[in-house]
């Protein structure tokens, strides 16, 4: 049960980051809403992976009581983070993945007009990087850390406060607010933008490096803090 919730929450981020390749890859200039909804149903399940994390984790914060069981689970979350983002650097699997999905969603969801995905060839990131690139970089990953501090390290900090829960939860809601913001501000314009003007790959990659970097990071300080 407890590698379900470690599964759960690293699927969970992945669809958050391969949502982004999935609007990269996903064209269709007939369909456009009809895509937009698909691509949203996907993005929305991400929450039901949470849904699975979080009452594990809770059961063995409240009910079992092992501090040391906690944090396993947890830096063997963050790790398959890492893992489950990496193939995201292929154009291949990403490009395959993203139609399949999608392929499969009009099927459950139905469709009387046709759907004809257009291929995207891999666009080159050679060209040079701009101050532009670094601040997106950093803002990402600053959302990134907010968010998985937000959500996963609440268990492991409610041993140090168990009088503290209700107070705790209000401190990582907050959290988890400031760095849903900085995505709705800043991370998701500069994507679609791009995205609109016919490029976006570079983005998209900036994203799953910050993305594979913040947890990498949470795996260090847990190691730190154990």
């Amino acid at each position: 049960m407890f590698i379900i919730a470690a599964i759960a929450y690293a699927f969970s981020i992945f669809i958050d980051v391969s949502v982004y390749h999935f609007k990269y890859y996903i064209k269709d200039d007939k369909n456009v809403r009809h895509l937009l909804a698909m691509i949203n149903i996907f993005q929305y399940s991400a929450r039901l992976f949470i849904l699975i994390f979080s009452p594990i984790m809770a059961y063995l914060t409240e009910s079992v009581k092992d501090k040391n069981e906690v944090w396993t689970v947890t830096i063997v979350a963050h790790f398959l983070v890492v893992l489950f983002l990496l193939p995201l650097y292929s154009h291949r699997f990403s490009s395959f993945f993203s139609k399949k999905i999608i392929t499969i969603l009009n099927l459950i969801f139905g469709k009387s007009k046709p759907i004809e995905l257009v291929y995207l060839e891999k666009q080159k990131l050679l060209r040079m990087f701009f101050i532009s690139d670094f601040y997106f970089f950093i803002i990402s990953y600053i959302a990134g850390f907010l968010f998985s501090v937000s959500i996963t390290f609440l268990y492991i900090i409610s041993f140090s406060y168990p009088q503290k829960a209700l107070m705790l939860t209000s401190f990582t809601q907050i959290i988890n607010m400031f760095g849903s913001m900085l995505l709705i501000l800043f991370i998701d314009p500069r994507v679609m933008g791009s995205i609109d003007e016919g490029q976006g790959h570079r983005e998209i990659m900036i994203l799953a490096t910050s993305r594979i970097l913040v947890h990498i990071t949470l795996v260090l300080i847990l190691v730190y803090i154990k």
